[in-house]
């Protein structure tokens, strides 16, 4: 029991030992005035039992959210979001507690339970999409596809995940903005999470023309346009990357990728990377640089190979 506690529990104790102190020796005084003929054995028992209903339903709120609590950090939720849900269990047993209210008194709860099933449907019904949202928000929370700072793809945008909140989950992109995606669309597409603890396992395609000058190989073009420029490229950044990228001929997982590796469109390769999550900004200015040095070396080897055709 903390300080703030102990000095609340002193404070109703001395008031109500001073109000049972001052009733006891105005009573008569009160009884003559007639103030005290509502106290009667049948009030008392009301009184008694709306007390206990109340007593109850803070127990129950105090130890449905010590429960809500203790979930919340196993799992890993944010502040925010555990408060909501203490706030809802906190609406829920209290409109409970009054429902067992309003009897002691003889008031039916049948009209007022009409007009919140009423009211609750109107709202419902005019809130779909949100609602929709907040349970889906809710689902993402709880199921854990992604969580905050992965690095994914939600459908065709892709980027990192600054907040997942209950109507939204907010993506930041490779264009350096912020978009939120409504959750019922993050359940309703596929989600492809590059991140692993700390590191983001990232691929991207690029292409070439599908007929080179002399014939060349996909083996001479990574090793003579591709290897070279990403050897210098990660020994100058490797700050940013967990270790160096990859290069491999590009394949179809479940569309993502884009095209198989040979075509008679275009040659497609991977490049695979790994970057910090808390680098990202800085993969994001890096990625095009990367890919410019590529090209550029490309259009010089393509040249000097013509050169010998």
């Amino acid at each position: 029991m903390n300080k703030i506690t102990k000095a609340t529990a002193i404070i109703l104790i001395v008031v109500a030992v001073g109000a049972i102190t001052y009733f006891t020796r105005q009573w008569s005084v009160l009884q003559e005035l007639g103030i005290l003929d509502f106290v009667t054995l049948e009030n008392i028992v009301l009184a008694l039992k709306v007390v206990i209903v109340l007593v109850g339903a803070i127990v129950a709120d105090r130890v449905v959210g010590g429960a809500i609590k203790r979930y919340s950090r196993r799992i890993g939720l944010v502040e925010h979001i555990e408060n909501m849900f203490k706030m809802i269990a906190r609406i829920v047993i209290f409109a409970a507690a009054i429902t067992i209210i309003l009897p002691i008194f003889n008031i039916d709860t049948g009209v007022i339970l009409s007009l919140s099933a009423l009211s609750g449907a109107a709202i419902g019904f005019a809130a779909t999409q949100t609602v929709g949202n907040f349970l889906a928000g809710l689902y993402i929370m709880i199921s854990r596809p992604f969580t905050v700072s992965d690095y994914v793809k939600i459908g065709n945008v892709e980027g990192q995940v600054r907040e997942i909140t209950v109507n939204y989950t907010k993506i930041y992109m490779p264009t350096h903005n912020l978009m939120d995606i409504p959750n019922r669309q993050v359940l309703d597409s596929r989600i492809l999470n590059y991140s692993k603890k700390d590191m983001v396992d990232y691929t991207f395609r690029m292409g070439f023309p599908p007929t080179l000058p002399g014939n060349i190989t996909n083996a001479e073009l990574i090793e003579n346009c591709i290897a070279p420029v990403i050897d210098s490229f990660y020994d100058r950044h490797k700050k940013v990357f967990v270790k160096k990228p990859e290069v491999t001929i590009a394949i179809d997982y479940m569309g993502y990728m884009g095209s198989v590796g040979l075509d008679r469109l275009q040659r497609t390769f991977a490049l695979r990377v790994f970057f910090k999550k808390k680098d990202v900004e800085a993969f994001y200015n890096l990625q095009p640089e990367l890919l410019n040095e590529i090209i550029k070396n490309w259009d010089e080897y393509s040249k000097k190979v013509t050169k010998e055709v």
